[in-house]
């Protein structure tokens, strides 16, 4: 028996002529995706009281490798926010990210604060 390309395969315990295939939800693939979404939360706002800890010394004092760390965990957040739907926190990670970068420090308190709030840390 040779395979159609585009052919759905059989497989063992294939459903019989009208039984209807399991839906996602039966899978249990929404409790694992909501149970994924609260551990991203969770780790994000560890980031994000990371990020206050490490933004917390005067501006002056903020060294090259505490503004990479802070760079990074702000990258790491909006990427992880917006995979699981908070945008608020993503975009508030970027902005984050961008005065960081930009060396913007003027800016870094207002984006803390905002990143603060969209976490619920702050």
């Amino acid at each position: 028996m040779t395979a159609t390309p585009g052919a759905p395969r059989e497989r063992p315990g294939a459903e019989q002529e009208g039984e209807e295939s399991p839906t996602l939800d039966d899978l249990g693939l929404d409790d694992a995706l909501a149970a994924l979404a609260r551990r991203a939360h969770d780790r994000n706002r560890g980031r994000a009281r990371r990020l206050s800890e490490l933004l917390a010394a005067p501006r002056t004092d903020l060294g090259a490798a505490a503004r990479e760390e802070a760079m990074r965990l702000c990258h790491t957040m909006a990427g992880s926010a917006a995979t699981f739907g908070e945008l608020g926190l993503s975009r508030a990670a970027t902005r984050l990210e961008t005065a960081l970068g930009a060396g913007r420090d003027v800016d870094v308190q207002e984006a803390l604060d905002l990143l603060s709030a969209e976490a619920g840390t702050g």
